[in-house]
């Protein structure tokens, strides 16, 4: 973690991700289009990585390693990106839209910068593995500042309680798989060792309101510009001229 070979790839993600960024907005890049790129990139992506995935089972055959399920937030969010092409209710996809932007923007930025599949340039995983989470931290910053999703403090409660499902759910997929030692969300254990704050010091109950207040804080941050944002223009529209 934040060895010379972790920062280049953070380097080159970052600078890609700007070039993209710019790109689509000098170049007026119509927003289904990078919807779409990105949906297929990612689903690319996430095959490649299920084929990574893949273990032999012991009634013959390959299945995909138990681990490596579809649970964790941002393998969530790929799938939810993926979906966004589909969905042709407005308002379902803007409540949709409005949860992916701050978990893409965070979820996918904390997994850059803990990497769990390791930084080693040589490695396939790796190599899915920032190109996976890049591509989602470019489409959270394109939801928020170029498509400017609904970011509001009633966006925030919704997402709060979005983010409460997806937890429940984590808890449970991590019980019954319990036996293969999966730790969907984080929620089991820190995704790494000697972690500050998100550790397991003070036991399991500390380490999960501690987990969960430092969710709710970051996608608060997330929301926090609009808010003010919004209150400000609205301060500034009752001034009398």
């Amino acid at each position: 973690m934040f060895t010379t070979a972790h920062f280049i790839w953070l380097g080159t993600i970052a600078a890609v991700i700007a070039i993209l960024l710019t790109v689509s907005v000098k170049c007026k890049v119509p927003t289904h289009t990078v919807h779409r790129v990105a949906a297929a990139v990612l689903a690319v992506l996430k095959v490649f990585h299920l084929s990574l995935s893949m273990k032999e089972s012991t009634f013959g055959g390959l299945v995909i390693s138990q681990t490596q399920l579809s649970f964790h937030l941002c393998s969530i969010m790929v799938y939810a990106v993926i979906l966004t092409t589909f969905i042709k209710n407005e308002k379902l996809l803007a409540t949709l839209k409005s949860f992916m932007t701050p978990c893409l923007m965070i979820g996918a930025l904390m997994a850059l910068l803990i990497p769990t599949e390791g930084v080693d340039a040589a490695a396939p995983r790796v190599w899915q593995y920032m190109l996976i989470h890049g591509v989602l931290v470019f489409y959270g910053i394109y939801l928020a500042f170029v498509e400017k999703t609904d970011l509001s403090l009633r966006a925030y409660l919704s997402n709060l309680k979005c983010l409460t499902v997806v937890m429940i759910a984590g808890f449970l997929m991590n019980s019954v798989l319990e036996a293969y030692g999966t730790n969907f969300l984080f929620l089991r254990e820190p995704p790494m060792a000697d972690l500050p704050i998100l550790n397991l010091d003070n036991g399991w109950y500390v380490y999960f309101l501690s987990l969960l207040a430092v969710a709710c804080l970051l996608l608060f941050l997330v929301h926090l510009p609009y808010v003010v944002s919004r209150a400000l223009k609205r301060k500034k529209e009752a001034r009398p001229e």
